[in-house]
């Protein structure tokens, strides 16, 4: 069975506030055309969204033959 905390026990525990959504990181996804030496830098705010443009960069590889595009995520 679990202890109930009293109020004095709660009041002593520490909290850490989180930093507000806007003050995130961004993400940096770049885009590189092998052949051309082109390139580019698309900033976000969320991974799901880096790995959905890196995801659709593939499925443009498999239609754009022989042109070889890579994707990489980075801060």
């Amino acid at each position: 069975m679990k202890k109930l905390l009293t109020s004095s026990e709660i009041e002593s525990q520490t909290a850490l506030e989180l930093p507000d959504r806007q003050l995130l990181a961004l993400i940096n996804v770049v885009v590189f055309n092998v052949l051309n030496n082109l390139s580019v830098s698309i900033p976000v705010h969320n991974n799901k969204v880096a790995v959905q443009v890196c995801a659709t960069v593939d499925a443009l590889n498999t239609i754009l033959a022989p042109t070889s595009l890579t994707c990489a995520i980075g801060q």
